[in-house]
Parts: C-alpha cells; structure tokens; sequence
C-alpha cells in the first residue's frame, strides 16, 4: 500500500479515519507516535510535547525555552547536539527531528501518518498517497458533540464554544503550515483525494480511501506496456 498522509480540519474526524485505515493495512499509524521519537531523539520527556501538534505553536516557544535554559526534568537526558544541527535553534531541531522521524517512516513503508505536515514534507515522494479531511463547521461540531456524550451534561462545552475552537484551532494549523512549508494547507492541489467527511461520514470515508489507496498500488505494480517492434 502507498503511505498514506491525513490532513485534517480540527473535527473532521482525522483521528478514527486514520486509526480505521491503520487496522484495515496492518500499517503503522503515526500520531502520538511521532511525539514519542520526536520527545526522545531531542532528549525530554514526552510529557513536555504530549500535546504537541501543528496547531499549537506556544507549546513550540515553550519547550524550545525550557531546553535553552536546561530546565529539564531531573531524569531526562541531556539533548544531544549533533554536528550537524549545532548551528540550529531548538525550534529548528524539533523541526527537523520531526521531519526526519515522517520521512523514516516513510521509507519503512506501510504507514499512515495524522497531520504534521506530513503531505509537505514527503510532497511527490513515489508510493505516497495523500488525503485532505475537511468538512462543514455545522458538521464538524456535531460531531465533536456526540464525541462528549458521556462527559455529564453540566460539564459538557456549550456548541460556541466547540465552534470557537474549531476555528482557532484550524488557524494555528494553518499557520504552522504557512510558516514552515510555505503552503496554503487546504490547497487542494497538495493532495490527491479530498474528502468531506460531514458528507459522507466515517466509515465511507475510510472505504473510499481505501479503495484509492488500493488501486494506486495495484497501478504502481503493474509492468510497463511494452510497445511493438
């Protein structure tokens, strides 16, 4: 199967497609995951970047200041400076390392990898297949509300309140895109299929991802047409 990137609205359901699509290849699915290597490769612990994404770029500011000051916690490991990032701030490593945490997984192979610019940083790269998740805010709040079912009703957050978050959240991951890669993240030219999950809800999302997931590499598979003498 080609890797497969996830770039997606905040509430357009990324997270289950992804982890649904992970289950269907047998692939390894980089979410968190990709916070654990970054967490141990810049040496601190992982609690420090556990909520570490491309939409929150103060978390960024944060940890780069603590590891420039040597705030660590006291059982985490010194940060390596290898040569050749010597020259680099803290926030450019964790960048890098980030990177090159996508790309490995990449040439692993059998892999679908949530956010993170992924789509940017592996761009044309052979046997990639890349998918946009987006939907309507009505429709992404509704599904963020019947994601807090079961949290008591009195502590549930009011609709304004998801709906604010949609929106801020979407613009930080905007900008992280727009800083680091240059790009406008819902361009629909970065990927090959976009999707409207409000439309056509989890399950037939992952079908239709699946399907084109599949087709790609039976295509990529197939021998050159050998033209006549």
């Amino acid at each position: 199967m080609p890797v497969i990137t996830i770039s997606r609205q905040f509430g357009a359901a990324g997270v289950p497609v992804g982890r649904a699509l992970a289950e269907r290849f047998g692939a390894e699915l980089l979410d968190r995951a990709i916070v654990a290597q970054v967490a141990v490769r810049a040496g601190i612990p992982e609690q420090e970047l556990e909520s570490y994404d491309e939409r929150l770029p103060s978390l960024w500011q944060r940890v780069a200041s603590a590891l420039a000051a040597s705030s660590h916690e006291p059982d985490a490991p010194a940060v390596p400076y290898p040569d050749h990032l010597a020259p680099m701030s803290v926030h450019e490593r964790l960048v890098e390392i980030t990177r090159a945490v996508i790309e490995e997984a990449a040439e692993r192979g059998n892999a679908v990898i949530l956010g993170r610019g992924a789509a940017f940083i592996l761009g044309k790269r052979p046997g990639t297949l890349h998918v946009q998740l987006h939907a309507s805010l009505d429709a992404r709040v509704r599904y963020l509300l019947s994601r807090v079912e079961q949290i008591p009703l009195e502590a549930r957050p009011e609709e304004k309140s998801l709906r604010e978050l949609c929106r801020s959240i979407d613009a930080e991951r905007a900008a992280y895109v727009r800083r680091l890669f240059n790009a406008d993240w819902l361009d629909a030219t970065w990927y090959d299929l976009a999707v409207d999950t409000g439309r056509l809800g989890v399950a037939r999302t992952v079908d239709l991802i699946e399907s084109v997931a599949r087709s790609a590499t039976e295509a990529a598979q197939k021998p050159a047409a050998v033209g006549r003498p």
